[in-house]
């Protein structure tokens, strides 16, 4: 199980390195291929790679946003709460702090969902 997870590891840096430009696609299924020694045949890795990558080019600006967002957003409404405690206006840290649970649940929905993958039946005799 470990050599799995190590294979699907390395298959997120090698989409990673190729969505990044310094890995060509060739070369990124190449590697691949390499690194799952029998495990990962040549059109699978293909998809593979090709699917990451399309994944990352449709999810890019979303995750980029998303991620400015986040950091930025608990140090800001979080220092309003604290110096509206300090102040006495419990008001505003109380609509400081609802603001900044519904952001975190906007943030949830807006994350990208998972690429759903088709199930094979296998067909036993």
């Amino acid at each position: 199980m470990d050599t799995v997870r190590e294979v699907a590891e390395e298959g997120k840096r090698l989409i990673d390195r190729a969505w990044l430009g310094e890995l060509s696609r060739d070369e990124a299924v190449h590697r691949f291929i390499q690194v799952g020694d029998g495990m990962v045949c040549p059109v699978t890795a293909r998809e593979i790679i090709d699917d990451g990558v399309r994944w990352l080019d449709s999810n890019a600006t979303r995750l980029r946003i998303l991620g400015w967002c986040a950091l930025l957003e608990l140090p800001l409404f979080g220092g309003f709460a604290i110096l509206a405690v300090l102040l006495g206006d419990f008001l505003t840290a109380t609509l400081s702090m609802l603001l900044l649970v519904a952001l975190q649940l906007i943030h949830r929905k807006l994350m990208p969902h998972p690429t759903p993958v088709r199930k094979v039946r296998r067909v036993r005799h």
